[in-house]
C-alpha cells in the first residue's frame, strides 16, 4: 500500500533525516568552525572554499547522477557529509576546517537532485495522463518542501540547544554524523537500486550532454524556470542580507530580540505557502494554469521586495516579510512541478542542478547590485531598484516563453 502513496512514509523519514542534519548545523555553523580551528580572519576563506566547490561541481554531479545512478550518487553525497563532520573531530586547526569545508562543498554539490529525482520519476511513471501527473507532482513537491521546512526547523532548534550544552561542539558534531549515517543507511535500504545499463559510461555521458544541450536550446518551460530562479535568487539574497538591518532601524537596538520571532514567522509562512501550493496547483487548469500561477507568485514576491521601501512601521514590515515568504514557499512547489513536467527522466538530476546554479547566479547578481544601490540610494530607496532587477530577469523568461508554443500541455 505504501508504494501507492505520493511519497511513502519510509521515504519521507529519509528526507526528514537529511534535512535534520542540515538544520542541526545551520544556526551555529560559523561558531562551530571558529571553535574547531578557524579564526575571524580565515573564516571567509573556509566558507568560500565550500561555495566555490559547490558551484563548480553542481552541474557535473547532477549529470553524474543521471549517468551513473541517483541512489549511487546520493550515497556518495551522504558519505561525504559524514566525512565533513568526522574531520571536524580532529585536533582543531585551520587545515581541519579547510578540509571540512572542501568536503562540505563536494557533499552539497553531489546531493542535488538525487533521491528527489527517484521520487519524481516514480510519480511521473505512475501518472501517464497530464492532469493526474501534474496533480501528483504538486502533491509530491509540496510534501518535499514541508519535510525540508520541518527537518531544518527541528534541527535548528536542537542544534542551538546542543551547542549551548557543549561549547566544544563535539556533541553537536556527533549528532550530525549520526543523522547523516542514518539517512545514508535508509536511502540504501529503502530506495530501489539503480538500473544497470549495457551502454558504456562514456557513451551514456555523451548522450546525456547532447540531450541537455538540445533541451536548453529550446525555448519553453525550462528556460522560464531558469530565468525565474535567477530572479528569485536576487529576491532571497537581498532580503536575507538586509532585512535584519531594516527591521532594527524600526525597532531600535532594544528590539533585536524580536529578530528570531520574525524569522520564525517567515519560516512558518514558507511552510504554509508550500502546503497551500498543493491546493492552488490542483485548482489551476493544466500546465498552462500552473505556469500562470508560477508567474503570479514570482510577481508577488517581487512586489513584496519593493514594498519594504514603504514599510515604515513594525507591523507593516512584518506583514510584508511574512507575505514574501508565503509567496516564496508556494512558488518553489509550483516551480518544481513546471520544471519536472517539462524535463525528460534521463536529464532530471542534471536539470535540477542547472536550476540550482541559476538560483545561485541570481543571488550573486543581487549581491553585486545591492552594495552600490544601497550606497547610492540608502536601503529604503534600494528596495524598489533591486526589485526591478528581479523583475527584469523574470520578464526575460516570461517573454521567451510567450514567443513559443506550450510544452507538454
Amino acid at each position: 500500500m505504501e508504494k501507492n502513496r505520493v511519497l511513502p512514509v519510509s521515504h519521507a523519514i529519509v528526507f526528514l533525516l537529511i534535512h535534520l542534519g542540515t538544520g542541526l548545523a545551520a544556526p551555529v555553523l560559523s561558531l562551530m568552525l571558529l571553535a574547531r580551528g578557524a579564526t575571524l580572519a580565515t573564516l571567509p576563506f573556509v566558507v568560500g572554499v565550500t561555495t566555490v566547490v559547490t558551484c563548480l561541481l553542481e552541474v557535473p554531479s547532477g549529470i553524474a547522477a543521471d549517468v551513473l545512478g541517483r541512489r549511487r550518487v546520493f550515497a556518495l553525497s551522504m558519505a561525504l557529509q559524514v566525512a565533513t563532520y568526522v574531520v571536524l573531530l580532529a585536533t582543531p586547526s585551520l587545515a581541519v576546517v579547510a578540509v571540512s569545508g572542501l568536503l562540505r562543498g563536494l557533499a552539497l554539490a553531489a546531493r542535488t537532485g538525487t533521491l528527489e529525482a527517484v521520487e519524481l520519476d516514480r510519480v511521473v511513471a505512475g501518472h501517464p495522463e497530464a492532469a493526474g501527473r501534474l496533480a501528483a507532482l504538486d502533491a509530491l513537491n509540496g510534501r518535499l518542501a514541508l519535510l525540508e521546512s520541518a527537518g531544518v526547523g527541528a534541527g535548528a532548534i536542537a542544534g542551538g540547544v546542543l551547542a549551548m550544552l557543549d561549547p566544544s561542539y563535539v556533541l553537536l558534531i556527533g549528532c550530525i554524523i549520526a543523522s547523516g549515517a542514518a539517512a545514508l543507511a535508509g536511502g540504501l535500504a529503502l530506495f530501489p537500486p539503480d538500473e544497470r545499463s549495457s551502454v558504456p559510461v562514456c557513451e551514456r555521458l555523451r548522450s546525456t550532454l547532447a540531450d541537455m544541450r538540445a533541451t536548453l536550446a529550446r525555448p519553453g518551460d525550462i528556460r522560464l524556470v531558469l530565468a525565474a530562479s535567477a530572479s528569485a535568487g536576487v529576491v532571497m539574497v537581498v532580503v536575507e542580507t538586509y532585512w535584519q538591518l531594516a527591521f532594527e532601524s524600526l525597532v531600535g537596538e532594544g528590539g533585536t530580540w524580536l529578530l528570531g520571532f520574525v524569522n520564525c514567522a517567515g519560516m512558518g509562512a514558507a511552510a504554509l505557502g508550500s502546503a497551500a501550493a498543493m491546493r492552488w496547483g490542483s485548482a489551476a487548469s493544466g500546465a498552462h494554469g500552473r505556469r500562470g500561477l508560477y508567474l503570479a507568485l514570482q510577481a508577488a514576491a517581487i512586489v513584496c521586495l519593493a514594498l519594504f521601501s514603504a514599510a515604515a512601521s513594525v507591523p507593516v514590515f512584518v506583514a510584508v516579510y511574512v507575505a514574501l515568504y508565503l509567496a516564496l514557499g508556494a512558488r518553489s512547489v509550483i516551480e518544481q512541478t513546471v520544471l519536472h513536467n517539462a524535463v525528460p527522466s534521463r536529464e532530471r538530476s542534471g536539470m535540477a542542478s542547472v536550476q540550482s546554479i541559476a538560483l545561485r547566479a541570481g543571488g550573486l547578481a543581487g549581491s553585486a547590485a545591492s552594495g552600490p544601490a544601497v550606497a547610492a540610494l540608502t536601503l529604503a530607496g534600494a528596495w524598489p531598484v533591486l526589485a526591478a532587477l528581479a523583475a527584469v530577469l523574470a520578464a526575460l523568461g516570461a517573454r521567451r516563453r510567450s514567443l513559443t508554443g506550450c510544452v507538454r500541455d
